[in-house]
């Protein structure tokens, strides 16, 4: 039921917005199948305030970040982690938040991230973060992301941006 809602929503008609609901539902999609993938080894919550659930989003901006999670943060530390997502409004702008206790980068790598993004070159940041910094950014005027991290504490990605 989580791959068929999962590649439902991925297709949704060829459609590049959808609601942040539907975005949720994705990533929920996504987490449910990955937590059976990977025998429980993590914990994942996904919350939202309800002002935000029938806004516009990009579609699938939140899976790969997900996925950087699981597969560079909580898999590689061996011992498991947490993953929550989430989304509120502040003011007029959404904010969606994913959060993971995995093993975090060094501050080195982070600021060479961050430097890259700003920049423009997605290959230095991994495709999936380039790709979604790209498209935020040129779809949204007030569009920014931000990351967070801390070695061997986890890592933060939020996204901020106007409907």
């Amino acid at each position: 039921t989580a791959l068929a809602g999962f590649f439902r929503i991925s297709l949704s008609r060829g459609k590049s917005i959808i609601t942040v609901r539907d975005e949720l539902e994705h990533v929920r999609n996504y987490l449910m199948i990955q937590h059976m993938r990977y025998k429980n080894k993590f914990t994942y919550t996904v919350d939202a305030e309800d002002e935000v659930l029938d806004l516009a989003s990009l579609k699938l901006i939140l899976q790969p970040l997900v996925e950087n999670a699981i597969i560079h943060g909580i898999s590689p530390k061996g011992q498991g982690g947490r993953i929550h997502v989430r989304s509120w409004m502040e003011g007029r702008r959404i904010w969606i938040s994913v959060a993971d206790t995995g093993r975090g980068m060094a501050r080195e790598r982070l600021e060479e991230i961050r430097r890259a993004l700003a920049r423009g070159e997605e290959k230095a940041t991994g495709v999936g973060v380039g790709n979604i910094y790209r498209r935020v950014h040129g779809m949204y005027q007030d569009g920014e992301i931000f990351i967070y991290s801390s070695e061997g504490r986890g890592t933060v990605v939020q996204m901020a941006f106007t409907p």
